[in-house]
């Protein structure tokens, strides 16, 4: 009975998102009728099959909401905007995982695995490269790269550090999770603020760099104290790699964001439905030059047995922050947290920064998911009362996110990464990367005052 429900599940997902996407264009309202009547048993079936974590948040997110709107006698078309308020974060996170399987299939999972097994011979070479490709593959795979980077440094030996290997996952992956419009993070962020991707994206890619830097010299100075060489090596290994492979991957990847940030300039369209689209066309376009159409073909089977039944976790937690979201909106009840920021932080952009990104990065190490505070901040507090731009907003929020998920034992992140290791999750985020949260948050703070101050945000 679980596998058929499993099933249907994963089939209303799929027609889900191929009639919002087909609806943009038709614009019909019997299929969002239709789209709405699918989600209620998919969010139904969901939350069947969800345990743990998602499962105390998720519960919380729809019954705070449905107290709300029945204590505010919210009419029905309400409820049914609130259910489909994040739609669009369920389809991108359903398409998404089609561009994993390129990197999968397409030869370049075994091209990694020989630039570990050739250049990563010490401890600040791994911590670079593991870090490095976490924020790369990342962008186009998502959470999905904590076992796919797993797998491919099992090719060096110093894998076996695993403190070290957890803190470049978890760090490297949040530098992406900064800026990358293919994270379910930055797209309910930008839709929040109202900020554009494209204003937004070259100061959060900025900030996503700092992260980085400061992950690598924090990790450097850590393994340093700890009395560990980090240049210890023994002769450099003669490996032999695909060079090419890697070459080809970094060109895909580049062309695919270039792709989505051209169209989404010269056409208007929201840049997350341009994600959707891409996730949906560019795997085919990309296997059918490298000559592996037949393997897309085949995968999608893979795809549609393995990826999509686990996205319960994604639609229970998004569905719940738009419904979330939608009931504080109509409540009324975010004007007291505004009121509340007023009293704090006045007109002062600096310390409207400090305060959320210090509020969110508490509660995400207290175990709150920090999509919780996010949507609560980023459905209620409008820029212009506080002086700021959208932009700088959505900064704020892109960074007390990417940097709450590093530290949060409830995040997806940590608890896949805990997982797959048997560490345990108050390890792998406050125990091993607070000190890391604190600095770079501080660092990217003072860099958005200083953009502030040369009138560039």
């Amino acid at each position: 009975m679980k596998d058929l429900f499993t099933r249907i599940r994963s089939v209303l997902t799929l027609c889900i998102a191929f009639i919002f996407l087909s609806n943009l264009f038709i614009k019909s309202t019997l299929m969002d009728d239709l789209n709405l009547m699918m989600m209620v048993v998919v969010v139904g079936l969901s939350f069947w099959e969800v345990r743990g974590t998602t499962l105390v948040i998720g519960f919380m997110l729809f019954a705070l909401s449905i107290l709300l709107f029945l204590f505010y006698h919210a009419p029905l078309n309400v409820w049914q905007q609130a259910l489909q308020e994040n739609i669009y974060l369920v389809v991108m996170f359903t398409l998404v995982p089609l561009l994993g399987i390129p990197i999968k299939h397409g030869g370049y999972f075994e091209a990694l695995q020989g630039v570990f097994k050739r250049y990563v011979y010490n401890d600040s070479r791994f911590y670079l490269l593991v870090s490095f490709v976490s924020a790369f593959v990342g962008v186009l795979v998502n959470l999905a790269v904590v076992s796919l980077v797993l797998q491919i440094s099992q090719a060096s030996t110093r894998s076996s550090n695993r403190k070290l290997l957890s803190s470049a996952i978890v760090r490297g992956f949040a530098t992406c999770t900064i800026w990358a419009p293919t994270t379910a993070a930055i797209a309910l962020i930008v839709h929040l603020s109202g900020a554009s991707w494209l204003l937004f994206s070259p100061y959060a890619i900025l900030c996503g760099v700092i992260a980085g830097l400061v992950g690598y010299f924090m990790t450097m100075y850590e393994e340093k104290r700890a009395g560990i060489s980090l240049d210890s090596a023994v002769e450099e290994p003669d490996v032999e790699y695909d060079g090419k492979k890697v070459f080809e991957l970094s060109v895909f990847s580049i062309i695919l964001i270039t792709a989505i940030a051209v169209i989404s300039l010269v056409t208007g369209i929201h840049t997350v439905i341009v994600v959707s689209l891409a996730s949906l066309i560019f795997p085919f376009v990309w296997m059918g030059i490298i000559g592996r159409l037949g393997i897309l073909i085949r995968e999608f089977r893979g795809y549609f047995q393995e990826s999509v039944p686990k996205l319960k976790n994604e639609i229970i937690l998004f569905v719940g922050a738009g419904l979330f979201a939608t009931s504080i909106n109509y409540s009324h009840l975010g004007n007291y947290l505004s009121v509340i920021l007023s009293l704090f932080v006045g007109q002062n952009a600096v310390l409207l920064a400090i305060v959320i990104i210090v509020s969110i990065l508490i509660l995400s190490a207290l175990g709150i998911h920090p999509i919780i505070p996010v949507t609560i901040i980023g459905g209620t507090v409008q820029a212009a009362a506080y002086g700021v731009t959208p932009t700088y907003v959505a900064l704020i929020l892109a960074i007390s996110w990417a940097m709450g998920i590093s530290i949060s034992p409830s995040s997806a992140t940590v608890i896949a990464l805990s997982g797959l290791t048997g560490l345990s999750p108050m390890n792998v985020g406050p125990r091993w990367n607070s000190l890391y949260v604190i600095i770079a948050s501080t660092l990217m703070i003072l860099i958005l005052t200083v953009f502030r101050l040369i009138g560039w945000l």
